[in-house]
């Protein structure tokens, strides 16, 4: 009974070993998450309530002013023209992700088409590309004198186009589409290859059509992911940065000053750190709002 007793405990003491060391394989992760999240949250938090700048005496001594920054943010006229530029980039970018993301996830599910596995690491292709890589690609493309497209337009006889200057917004979400389409298209592939073969061998038997497959069977089965999927995307395009930095900054007259790029003017251009950390404090409520939703949607 002793023996019994003494096996248990050495057991109880051999998992709990084990479970120690693999709770320590979390802690460099912790680590960085402290020191690169946790910390400037609270900071950005604490600088919004004060006059801080990265100059001058307010740089040492700011002071502590409240909820005035937050006045000032509702009576800021470029505020909110940067939210209806954010609403609109994100809204547009969306369709598009959305679009292309479910063209391609039907195309890569068919049992019609050949070649799906090529097919498949060409459709990757824009999302394993690294992030600061993709402006420059486009910029070659789009430059008003050298661009691809511009010269293309002068071999069908067209006139060339200012892309990045006439059509900054149509430039950066086309930049931000052909980034990002590629997470709809596996979330949605996925769940395309999750319903069960047997309810299309039952309308085929019926007579359906394949927009009767398509609406009647496929869209409903898989709103779920649908749903989330939308909510992803719009919570990643909210706080979107380098696309539109890179290629516009924000310009021609505020057209493509999104919230995040006007956060960034604000505190590292401007240097009113707190003013920039309010808006800052807006972005982070807007994606708490869109995680909140994310997570009702994924309880049904």
């Amino acid at each position: 009974m002793i023996n019994k007793i003494h096996r248990v405990m050495n057991s109880l003491i051999k998992i709990r070993h084990e479970d120690i060391l693999l709770a320590s394989f979390l802690i460099p992760a912790l680590v960085l998450l402290f020191i690169f999240q946790l910390i400037p949250t609270v900071w950005a938090i604490q600088f919004s309530f004060t006059d801080m700048a990265l100059i001058g005496k307010k740089f040492l001594n700011p002071s502590y002013v409240g909820l005035m920054n937050f006045q000032r943010l509702a009576e800021d006229r470029i505020f909110w023209k940067s939210v209806s530029v954010t609403f609109e980039y994100c809204l547009i970018s969306l369709v598009w992700r959305f679009a292309l993301g479910l063209i391609f996830s039907l195309y890569l599910t068919s049992k019609i088409f050949k070649g799906k596995s090529i097919m498949a690491a060409i459709f990757l292709f824009p999302w394993i590309t690294p992030g600061v890589l993709k402006p420059f690609i486009w910029i070659s493309v789009l430059d008003t004198r050298y661009g691809t497209a511009n010269r293309l337009l002068q071999m069908l006889g067209l006139p060339p186009q200012s892309w990045v200057y006439e059509r900054a917004m149509l430039s950066a979400i086309a930049i931000n589409s052909w980034a990002g389409y590629a997470f709809p298209m596996l979330v949605l592939a996925s769940a395309l290859t999750s319903i069960p073969k047997e309810y299309y061998e039952m309308a085929e038997i019926c007579g359906a059509s394949q927009w009767y497959h398509f609406t009647r069977i496929t869209l409903p089965l898989i709103k779920f992911p649908l749903v989330l999927c939308a909510i992803m995307i719009f919570k990643e395009d909210i706080d979107d940065f380098t696309y539109v930095y890179m290629l516009t900054d924000g310009g021609p007259n505020y057209r493509t000053e999104l919230l995040s790029l006007y956060a960034y003017h604000k505190a590292f251009v401007y240097y009113k750190l707190g003013y920039g950390s309010t808006v800052g404090l807006v972005i982070a409520a807007i994606a708490f709002i869109l995680g909140l939703a994310q997570l009702k949607a994924a309880k049904f």
